[in-house]
């Protein structure tokens, strides 16, 4: 307790100080709006996604000249050309059906642009079995032209063959086919689309802290030298301690960064919440593709290693500042922390790929690691609640590590002025540092 009262008030005067010069700074307001910006759109994706597929439809005409075809072949082909898109708004093709005797307006429509393509299907005299012709200038080998064909080969044939043998396709009813994980513990199996906004959401979550970590680790090293350089600090030593110093820029700094990240996590919720409106005014419908995976497990998650990853990695950063007297020097004197950052950002990244692998599980509790890795197991939900909590506690011990560690650095390197420092003087001035 009485170490606590020597660390405050002084601690706090500095932390109050150091954030509201940072907070007050025409960059901080400009970067905090702007990125809250970027965060809002992009939260409306999915909308854009869904409402570049709706305006690239591709409408097909189709001229019925063959007699008796079975009266689900509209939606037989439907089915076959869209899939489960031919239950939404916008389906990827809209299909209109006239009769043989309007082929020569279909063609004039065809040839005014108002359709993409034509299909006419013909009967055989001699076998009764449909005959398809397709008038389109799309490429012959084109995406398009493959799935009309396999529509019609597979939707419409052989619906009319099995109508022509009396039964159906909706007669034969659904084959029973279940999709079941290889490991109980994962739950049910993800769709397509589950992974890819799980990817997408681990990947931006890595990045944010990712950003983080070296934004707000820079502005503590940064905020360390410059007040150095001017000579300010010597004046700040006689009314503080280093330790004070050094919590007080550490909490200044990071209570900026949280308030910056707090308005874009609240843009990233607003742009959720507003995105089935939205979507229901620009699409039409309210069934918007949300990102999957953002639930308030993740977003706890997040917040915690965040908070834990920038009060680590400032640590550091204060410490290594507090070496340089100039702030042109502090990105050389920072460069070996930001390759073991980068390291730890690579490897979340590649991880994502192997998030089962050992060697993933493993540097998931390295407290270098931890922020990037772990985020990216509980993300894909590939974590058990014990190992996240046994990698906060690790954590939690690098953080009391460096924080002695940086308070000495710190205590002997504010006190070097005008030289070239290296680790012989550091180690030399922490002894008889106060």
């Amino acid at each position: 307790m009485n170490g606590w009262r020597t660390l405050f008030p002084n601690a706090w005067y500095i932390s109050v100080r150091e954030f509201r010069s940072r907070a007050r700074s025409r960059s901080f307001v400009l970067g905090t709006v702007l990125l809250a910006g970027i965060a809002f759109a992009a939260t409306q994706l999915p909308v854009l996604i869904d409402f570049a597929m709706g305006t690239s439809q591709t409408r097909l005409e189709v001229v019925v000249r063959a007699a008796d075809m079975p009266s689900d072949a509209p939606a037989a082909l439907s089915a076959t050309l869209n899939g489960q898109s031919a239950f939404t708004a916008h389906p990827p093709y809209v299909v209109s059906w006239v009769s043989g005797n309007e082929l020569a307006s279909a063609q004039r429509a065809l040839e005014q642009g108002k359709f993409d393509a034509m299909l006419i299907v013909d009967r055989d005299p001699a076998t009764q079995s449909l005959g398809f012709t397709l008038r389109t200038d799309l490429p012959s080998d084109g995406q398009v032209v493959r799935t009309i064909n396999t529509a019609a080969t597979w939707g419409l044939a052989l619906d009319d063959s099995l109508a022509r043998a009396g039964t159906s396709i909706g007669a034969l009813g659904a084959t029973p086919f279940t999709v079941l994980p290889v490991n109980p513990s994962a739950g049910l199996a993800h769709s397509v689309s589950q992974d890819v906004s799980s990817d997408l959401l681990s990947t931006g979550l890595i990045v944010l802290i990712f950003m983080a970590i070296i934004t707000y680790g820079t502005w503590v090293a940064m905020s360390v030298a410059e007040e150095k350089g001017s000579r300010v600090m010597e004046l700040m030593l006689n009314a503080t301690t280093p330790l004070q110093m050094l919590a007080g820029k550490v909490i200044g700094n990071g209570a900026a960064g949280l308030t910056q990240y707090g308005i874009i996590l609240a843009a990233v919720v607003g742009g959720l919440l507003a995105q089935g409106p939205i979507h229901q005014m620009v699409v039409g419908s309210s069934s918007g593709a949300p990102f999957g995976g953002l639930d308030p497990v993740v977003l706890a998650a997040f917040v915690v290693l965040f908070v834990l990853g920038f009060l680590f990695y400032s640590l550091l950063y204060a410490a290594l500042g507090s070496l340089v007297s100039r702030q042109e020097d502090v990105q050389s004197a920072t460069s070996p922390l930001m390759m073991l950052i980068f390291v730890g950002y690579f490897m979340s990244i590649f991880g994502l790929q192997a998030i089962d692998e050992a060697w993933v599980q493993i540097a998931s509790f390295v407290p270098f690691f931890s922020p990037y890795l772990m985020l990216a197991r509980v993300s894909v939900g590939h974590v058990a609640i014990w190992e996240f909590a046994l990698a906060v506690v690790f954590l939690l011990a690098a953080i009391v590590v460096a924080l002695f560690v940086a308070a000495r650095i710190y205590s002997a390197g504010v006190l070097l002025y005008g030289q070239r420092v290296g680790l012989r003087q550091v180690l030399k001035a922490s002894r008889v540092a106060r």
